[in-house]
């Protein structure tokens, strides 16, 4: 890319931009998208976006592309009922990708990858994402993870928010912004009502139909857990080794992606 290598659009100057398009015939913008909202006592309020931040950087660095962070925060009304959180209405976010895109491809850039790390933006983001490829005459992606999950864990677990997993992943990723001292002593603060718990059977033939019902269920979050960490896993279970192996396998994946598009040139 230059002497840097650097990856966040922001750094460039105009002339190095200008220098890098020129030197990159096929080049492709990653977006990554997260929220500013509450992540429980001892994950930040950024936890989504510098995750998502994080694994755009490295992935851009592996395929020489550049990283547009065009917001920190995302869709997350649910977890208004705690501090800190601040939330775009569902227009402001998709338009935010929109426009984003089409600014892309004023400048040549017709391949966009967007990478979210926040739940609350899925199915927006989709949508957007479809919508502004339309607008600008480009391809915009948003892949998804390994096919297939394990439905009896989910309902064994239910790891939704700041627990174990994203915890491991917080460690791994930012580990000087986590205060693990604050759940030094964690009890599962979560609680389903009646008929939906009573789903959650684990050992169920149909776990799978189960753990679809069960999550559907899960609301703005201050309804359901007062320590704001949802779910029943605890986070000082947390294992950052692993979720390293996983996000080098995710990295793996993002890259052959690329790998793949930048050599398909239709118009």
């Amino acid at each position: 890319m230059n002497k840097e290598h650097k990856v966040l659009l922001q750094e460039f100057t105009r002339p190095e931009f200008e220098e890098y398009l020129e030197s990159e015939p096929n080049p492709v913008a990653i977006i990554p998208l997260g929220s500013i909202e509450q992540h429980g006592p001892h994950l930040p309020l950024g936890t989504d976006s510098y995750a998502a931040l994080e694994l755009a950087k490295r992935v851009a660095k592996r395929t020489n592309s550049i990283v547009v962070q065009a917001c920190w925060p995302g869709y997350s009304p649910h977890h208004m009922g705690f501090k800190g959180t601040i939330t775009f209405s569902a227009e402001t976010l998709s338009g935010i990708i929109t426009d984003t895109v089409k600014s892309l491809a004023e400048h040549g850039i017709h391949k966009v990858l967007i990478l979210n790390g926040h739940g609350g933006n899925a199915q927006i983001a989709a949508c957007a994402a479809r919508l502004a490829g339309r607008e600008a005459g480009s391809i915009v992606l948003m892949p998804s993870g390994s096919s297939g999950g394990d439905a009896s864990k989910t309902l064994r677990e239910v790891d939704v928010h700041a627990g174990k997993g994203e915890t491991s992943l917080a460690l791994a990723l930012f580990g000087d912004l986590v205060q693990m001292d604050r759940v030094e002593e964690f009890q599962p603060t979560a609680e389903f009502p009646e008929q939906v718990e009573k789903l959650r059977d684990p050992e169920s033939e149909d776990a799978d139909i189960l753990a679809q019902l069960v999550m559907a269920y899960i609301g703005d979050t201050h309804e359901f857990t007062s320590s704001g960490i949802y779910g029943f896993t605890d986070p000082n279970d947390a294992d950052p080794e692993k979720a390293e192996q996983e996000i080098e396998q995710r990295l793996k994946r993002l890259q052959k992606m690329i790998e793949y598009w930048k050599k398909i040139n239709l118009p």
